[in-house]
């Protein structure tokens, strides 16, 4: 089936496929990784139970658990196909762009296997930087709309009834700046994709070589979780703060006092009352929602693409 697509081609529908169906399976998990992101400036004594006795009591209150623990779907399931979609295809472009400026100009496209192989950890992260950066910044707009919708109950007081409703109120409010909250730690953030595809990549690369395997081939699911794993769990925790404060600066907290929700000046509070434990408040939560869910990608993914 592969006869008609390219491999660009290849690895945007494989990304954009892979990145629904995680979103779908794990969104439920990123609202409580969310909401407890923005305990860290609000309440920072609370933590899991609170967040889940709380989206519990809304739910009974209204009799809808499905609308309560899916709050943001759309917007999220928008956000994290399209970056899916973006950052894969990105990549592909980027690593080619990388080896033959580096490596070989006269690479050819259907040596690509071969040419990532010849392709260091350095590389793997710069190419991984380039499509990073630009993903986050072409979408950025839905997760402000993402963080403000998952922050509240479908019957708050302070909420957005829906994406566009939010669109509408943010350009109303605050400008087309306020579709930008929050970029700074989002593109200092970029660093967690960049680790976690130059080690993964590298892991790949390392395990084909060890069994002498010359071309591409498919890995084996367990042998894809494994890799994804371990890779997942370094580039997240490595670069996790940066979530957190990029939450808060997206937050509805932030229009009401700008003053304080300053990058540096969010910084120095959320240290000055919990320390270094307070910048990884959630993080717990967020590896249970990310290694399974880009467990979840990378096996789609890996799968989808040999099949396309």
């Amino acid at each position: 089936m592969s006869d008609g697509l390219s491999s660009l081609q290849r690895e945007i529908l494989a990304g954009l496929t892979a990145g629904t169906v995680t979103t779908i399976a794990t969104h439920p998990l990123d609202l409580i990784k969310l909401r407890l992101q923005l305990l860290a400036t609000t309440n920072s004594s609370l933590g899991y139970a609170e967040v889940i006795r709380t989206i519990v009591g809304d739910s009974k209150k209204h009799n809808n658990v499905i609308r309560e623990a899916y709050r943001g779907l759309g917007v999220n399931l928008l956000g994290n196909s399209l970056a899916w979609g973006l950052y894969f295809g990105l990549y592909r472009y980027s690593k080619d762009l990388v080896f033959k400026l580096w490596i070989d100009n006269n690479a050819q496209e259907h040596n690509a296997f071969q040419n990532d192989s010849r392709m260091g950890p350095l590389l793997y992260l710069t190419s991984a930087a380039l499509s990073g950066v630009t993903t986050a910044v072409l979408t950025n707009p839905l997760w402000v709309v993402k963080t403000r919708l998952m922050s509240t109950s479908a019957y708050a007081q302070r909420r957005y009834k829906s994406t566009w409703d939010g669109i509408v109120k943010i350009y109303e409010k605050e400008g087309y700046q306020g579709f930008w909250r929050g970029l700074t730690p989002s593109l200092f953030g970029v660093a967690q994709g960049a680790i976690y595809f130059a080690a993964y990549d590298s892991l790949k690369h390392r395990y084909f070589a060890r069994k002498g395997i010359r071309k591409e081939e498919k890995l084996g699911n367990a042998e894809n979780i494994g890799l994804t794993s371990v890779s997942k769990m370094v580039s997240v925790t490595a670069v996790y703060p940066l979530q957190l404060l990029k939450s808060n600066l997206q937050s509805f907290d932030a229009i009401e006092n700008r003053k304080t929700y300053k990058l540096w000046t969010l910084v120095q509070s959320i240290y000055g009352k919990d320390g270094i434990r307070g910048l990884y408040k959630g993080l717990s939560a967020n590896l249970l929602r990310a290694i399974p869910s880009t467990c979840i990608t990378f096996c789609i993914y890996e799968n989808l693409r040999h099949w396309l």
